[in-house]
């Protein structure tokens, strides 16, 4: 295996993915392959710095089974193992659990939780070769109740479950599974801008008042525990949800 850590990376076009491709790249000297529905003008740029030895980007849809699949296939082509998994992408539509509809439950599933498996399943043959590690990009509704917000705190928790799971089933392999809580970082754009329709506005003004308070996280900075934990990531801490500050993590920031 070469020493240049290998890793899948989804939802890399915008934001956090995107932090975290970089800190990838210029950190770690990894390869990444990126799988995001849209190669943005910020993404195709990183590509031509590093070049296509360092990076390969897939533009499909996480919420596919086929586009994962094709997604670890033409990684382990190309560099012949995987090191590592980020499972950033998701969305958020603030939606009462009354108006949600029902025709939209199916897609959305398969894009904030089935995904994970759609993408692990095919990558655990390389993983266990290489004792990998795999980093749910979970979030702190996965453990609250904002209103609104059902569908992605289902989600959420369902991904915190599922590293619980895969990191037992997966413990005698050597692989480690993490589920991080990255802090308030993205998707705050969309929650100013449709949040006051469904969310309450009690909960509704703490979103708010941490953009006006400038109290927003950079993206490098969860991003680089991220990164971090997708390479070296500690087998003692397998399993657990994590936010991103725990100071057991404190060292993938430095």
């Amino acid at each position: 295996m070469s020493k240049s850590p290998v890793v899948i990376l989804t939802g890399a076009s915008r934001g956090l993915g995107l932090a975290v491709l970089r800190i990838l790249l210029s950190k770690h000297n990894a390869r990444v392959t990126t799988l995001s529905r849209s190669i943005s003008t910020e993404l195709q740029s990183i590509v031509k710095e590093y070049g296509q030895d360092r990076i390969l980007p897939i533009q499909g849809d996480v919420g596919i089974s086929e586009d994962n699949i094709r997604a670890v296939d033409e990684t382990s082509k190309k560099w012949g193992q995987i090191d590592g998994l980020i499972l950033n992408a998701g969305s958020i539509e603030p939606k009462r659990i009354d108006s949600v509809p029902i025709e939209s439950l199916t897609s959305y599933v398969q894009t904030n939780l089935l995904s994970t498996i759609y993408l692990v399943q095919p990558a655990l043959p390389y993983l266990r070769k290489t004792k990998g590690k795999v980093v749910l990009i979970s979030s702190g509704a996965s453990t609250s109740g904002y209103q609104a917000w059902g569908l992605y705190s289902l989600a959420k928790a369902g991904m915190n479950s599922l590293a619980r799971t895969l990191a037992a089933e997966e413990k005698d392999n050597g692989i480690a599974v993490f589920a991080i809580r990255p802090g308030m970082v993205n998707m705050q754009a969309l929650l100013r801008n449709d949040g006051p329709a469904t969310m309450h506005p009690d909960e509704m003004i703490k979103f708010q008042n941490a953009y006006e308070k400038g109290e927003l996280l950079a993206p490098e900075q969860p991003g680089s525990i991220i990164a971090g934990l997708a390479i070296s990531g500690p087998q003692e801490l397998s399993g657990e949800y994590i936010n991103w500050a725990d100071e057991r993590l404190k060292s993938f920031s430095q």
